[in-house]
């Protein structure tokens, strides 16, 4: 991805300037969208908040970079910044934030296998940033009602965040969630979409059959359409971050999405059925097939993991297009002979910001 031509946002409390960038962002708006609910729920008439962020990462760590927690100071949180060892320590840190109103750079070394440094033994081999954060609703610099306002346009975004005490600049680059698109609505459509949901993606059903899409099947989806299959361009809005899923079992209504999909953007398109359904599929509209087109055909759909029921057959399908948009190899990991996920730089280095 070129990164110069993403989106900047520039916010009075976040400056562009050379600093470290975090290269991991799994799940960052899945995760924040928990947040932002916990967030808009809360009453700061009687409550007071503060936002904890992993800003940094040397050395490995169950949370990366852009990993956040929301909390509120009647020890309510959402997200996390660990496995789970280090949300009471910076608990009780976004209570002093809260009253100081003055935003604090926390770091913990977790390669102490004794934990002397704040009393927990995690062994993680890995040294922690976490920038923690006084969150004021009224408050222009609010990074919550900035990140709510940009998260609703579907671009990536490089998000620049000064630290205090001239520590540096964290900038991450913020990714739309994946969209799934289920074309058809039949039984075996129902654990597809409900195991999407789970996983925090955007979820659209859709056939050209009204009595099809019954909400009591397919209520978990954030929108149900009736579309005729000639309209599917018109109608739905498809990106370079959604996924498609052919699951209708009609060969012609197949036929007819798949050549309107090929005519956009998307990157995944996948065809449920025998290898030999799904040539027969791609011969009938071979006009439109560009020579690049077949990576991003993926017939069968699904990973090979011995699915066999609708449920298996979902999560055969969800972990392809999760390897898909993450570039993974969808290997099992005791295989990969380097470090599950990409180094990062830590943000220690000081940055002139002036």
């Amino acid at each position: 991805m070129n990164v110069s031509k993403l989106a900047l946002i520039h916010h009075p409390s976040f400056i562009i300037a050379p600093a470290t960038r975090s290269s991991s962002f799994k799940n960052v708006i899945n995760e924040f969208q928990q947040i932002i609910r916990a967030y808009r729920k809360t009453d700061f008439s009687q409550r007071k908040a503060a936002l904890a962020t992993v800003v940094g990462l040397s050395g490995s760590g169950y949370r990366r970079p852009g990993a956040r927690m929301y909390i509120t100071d009647d020890g309510q949180w959402i997200g996390a910044i660990s496995g789970g060892c280090l949300e009471g320590d910076a608990l009780r840190k976004a209570r002093e934030v809260m009253q100081t109103r003055q935003a604090r750079l926390v770091t913990y070394d977790t390669s102490d296998p004794e934990g002397e440094n704040f009393g927990i033994g995690l062994g993680c081999n890995g040294v922690l940033d976490v920038l923690i954060q006084s969150i004021d609703p009224n408050d222009s610099k609010n990074p919550l009602e900035t990140l709510d306002r940009v998260m609703q346009d579907r671009r990536p975004l490089i998000f620049e965040t000064a630290l205090p005490d001239g520590a540096g600049v964290f900038v991450e680059e913020l990714k739309p969630d994946i969209q799934l698109l289920v074309f058809g609505g039949g039984y075996d459509a129902v654990p597809l979409v409900k195991l999407a949901k789970q996983i925090g993606w955007r979820v659209v059903i859709t056939d050209d059959c009204v009595a099809h899409l019954q909400p009591r099947r397919f209520g978990e989806a954030d929108d149900m359409l009736a579309v005729q299959r000639h309209e599917i361009r018109q109608q739905i809005p498809i990106d370079a971050y959604s996924a498609a899923v052919l699951i209708s079992h009609n060969f012609k209504y197949d036929k007819a999405v798949l050549q309107e999909l090929l005519q956009t953007e998307i990157p995944y398109i996948g065809l449920l059925g025998p290898k030999k359904r799904g040539d027969a599929l791609l011969d009938d509209v071979r006009d439109f097939v560009a020579p690049t087109d077949e990576r991003r055909l993926f017939w069968p759909v699904g990973l090979d993991v011995g699915a066999d029921n609708p449920q298996e057959i979902a999560l055969s399908i969800l972990a392809e297009i999760q390897a898909v948009f993450r570039k993974s190899s969808a290997q099992p990991l005791k295989f990969k002979n380097a470090p599950i996920h990409q180094p990062v730089q830590s943000i220690s280095t000081s940055v002139d910001l002036t």
